[in-house]
């Protein structure tokens, strides 16, 4: 029997745009490993540019306005599950800066997938610690990615 392995972002993409997948699982997989958690985790990945994300964010955080970024921690006893993110994409076009919309995108996936195993940014002490994470991670993307260059 072949048993498929599961992928480790899921992705369902409720926009127009193209979007690679694989900058969202080679970021996912340098924090799991880094997080020490089980290789076979896997996140639910929802991208939307709908104005959903605002529903969502009332119902869940009651909170009557359109963000960035959502996640929700999943408890499934036996699935590696960690949970799910929703990104709505002209949020990040909108804010992007001087980053690209993919960059963006992966800043936004790293949030939520933060949030997801466990950090939050509410008390001081804790968005120091979560900015820090953010900061340790996407440095290692880029370093992973200037060797995958070279």
């Amino acid at each position: 029997m072949n048993i498929q392995k599961v992928k480790p972002v899921i992705v369902t993409n409720r926009t127009e745009d193209n979007i690679d997948v694989d900058i969202f699982e080679e970021l996912f997989l340098i924090v799991i490993n880094n997080e020490f958690k089980h290789p076979e985790s896997f996140i639910n990945l929802e991208l939307t540019n709908d104005g959903s994300i605002r529903q969502l964010n009332k119902k869940y955080l009651g909170r009557d306005e359109i963000t960035d970024v959502l996640s929700f921690t999943a408890d499934v006893p036996g699935v590696n599950l960690l949970g799910d993110i929703i990104i709505d994409t002209n949020v990040a076009k909108k804010q992007k800066e001087d980053r690209t919309v993919i960059e963006e995108l992966q800043i936004l996936f790293l949030h939520g997938l933060l949030h997801c195993l466990g950090y939050d940014h509410l008390a001081a002490a804790d968005k120091k610690i979560m900015v820090a994470k953010e900061k340790k991670y996407k440095d290692l993307l880029l370093k992973e990615k200037n060797q995958t260059r070279e």
